[in-house]
């Protein structure tokens, strides 16, 4: 099937229930969505991050991540039982409405960990995506979630074991799953988590329709500058360097959130992602500067560093932690001798939220929660979330010309079978 029929094909499913419009119906509230570690319940000392830390006044929507999928029943199941269920990771992560009445619960599944290889298996064939999606309807039930997250990384990609047939396939699941929730009539949310590159777009993403059902694209606007590409950088430049050439020109979080809407995504549905760590890099010996482009020793373990982590190394005294700032990414850098690392500051968050309004995107989520400075080692607690939550409070999400309205509707008494 070619991608122009399929395209139609699913739309002609889509418009069962969902209707695209060109009025506004009116703005919406702001999203901070709030990435959790769930392993972090087993860290030790500074690193270890609990439930009760999270700052449930800070954020709209806070994502337990992550959960699975059973390779052999194909149904949702906790991937660490420990936490999840004997230390009642789950029930304790929804009962932060108590706290705070306002708060969206999101449990997340997938995840890098994941791989893509049993979720295109999972989508393939109908039955199983039924049994999925019963098994999350009984699950959010049973724990209280207000939503699900899907974090497949990536439909469609080779690399990830990943087959061409997962692009139409996980939209026939994200349209099943939108049918179940309105069904069961609780306003459950379904977002996706989406990357920002245009090969894994193409090959795994049906943009148009998938931003029509999805309440949010939360895009990770992070991880765009790794090792692989041999020199020090920081991993989420907003804007393109001079420096930049050949693909890297397209490699920042403006022309990444750009493409989602140039390829059909209203900007009202567009969450931009920010790191609350940095990526850290060995120079390589044969590297005369510390500026961005130095070269890096490839073969040395990628390591990262937290924000808490990075902010201590730089206010002790002596340190030698030396710390610049990209005039173009508009992004801060810092280095050590060797040791080299690009991250996210108070600064840079403020510009990026000021980026945010400027462009009506739909609000701001971070990886992770837990990585901010949440023990007010360095000053206040929890910086950067803070600075997201005071930015986006009283910005009200413009309302796309090309966003979707959804109408009344009652499902269809048959679907097509896929």
């Amino acid at each position: 099937m070619s991608s122009r029929k399929a395209a139609g094909v699913h739309f002609f499913h889509l418009i069962f229930f969902v209707a695209a419009v060109q009025y506004s119906s009116g703005d919406k509230p702001a999203r901070v969505g709030c990435y959790f570690e769930s392993w972090a319940l087993r860290k030790q000392g500074q690193a270890r991050y609990t439930i009760d830390d999270i700052p449930g006044h800070l954020c709209t929507h806070v994502y337990y991540s992550f959960v699975g999928v059973n390779n052999v029943t194909w149904r949702l199941n906790a991937l660490y039982p420990q936490v999840d269920l004997m230390m009642n990771g789950f029930r304790n992560f929804t009962a932060l409405k108590l706290r705070y009445p306002e708060l969206k619960t999101i449990v997340s599944v997938g995840g890098w960990g994941e791989g893509g290889y049993k979720y295109s298996q999972l989508v393939s064939l109908k039955t199983r995506r039924k049994t999925f999606v019963d098994s999350v309807v009984e699950f959010m039930h049973e724990f209280g979630f207000d939503g699900l997250d899907l974090d497949w990384e990536y439909p469609g990609a080779r690399n990830r074991d990943g087959k061409p047939s997962d692009k139409d396939n996980f939209l026939y699941l994200v349209e099943e799953l939108r049918l179940r929730f309105d069904e069961e009539n609780r306003n459950w949310e379904l977002t996706i988590a989406g990357p920002v590159a245009r090969q894994k777009l193409e090959d795994g993403y049906h943009v148009p329709e998938l931003c029509r059902v999805a309440n949010a694209i939360n895009v990770m606007a992070y991880n765009m500058r790794t090792i692989w590409n041999g020199f020090a950088d920081v991993q989420s430049p907003l804007y393109k360097r001079p420096h930049d050439t050949g693909a890297l020109q397209k490699v920042n979080v403006n022309d990444s959130l750009q493409l989602w809407v140039d390829m059909g995504c209203p900007t009202d549905k567009l969450v931009v992602g920010v790191p609350f760590y940095g990526h850290t890099y060995i120079l390589s010996p044969i590297a005369t500067t510390h500026k961005i482009g130095a070269p890096i020793d490839k073969k040395a373990r990628k390591g990262a560093m937290s924000y808490y982590q990075i902010c201590q190394a730089l206010q002790a005294n002596n340190s030698g932690w030396v710390e610049q700032w990209d005039e173009f990414g508009l992004c801060p850098y810092a280095y050590k001798d060797n040791i080299w690392v690009g991250y996210e500051n108070p600064r840079s968050i403020q510009i990026k939220t000021d980026f945010i309004k400027e462009k009506g995107y739909a609000g701001a989520m971070m990886w992770a929660v837990g990585k901010d400075d949440f023990r007010g080692l360095c000053g206040p607690t929890n910086p950067l979330v803070t600075i997201l939550h005071n930015n986006m409070k009283d910005y009200m999400v413009p309302t796309a010309q090309n966003s979707t309205v959804w109408l009344d509707w009652h499902p269809p008494s048959s679907t097509p079978s896929h």
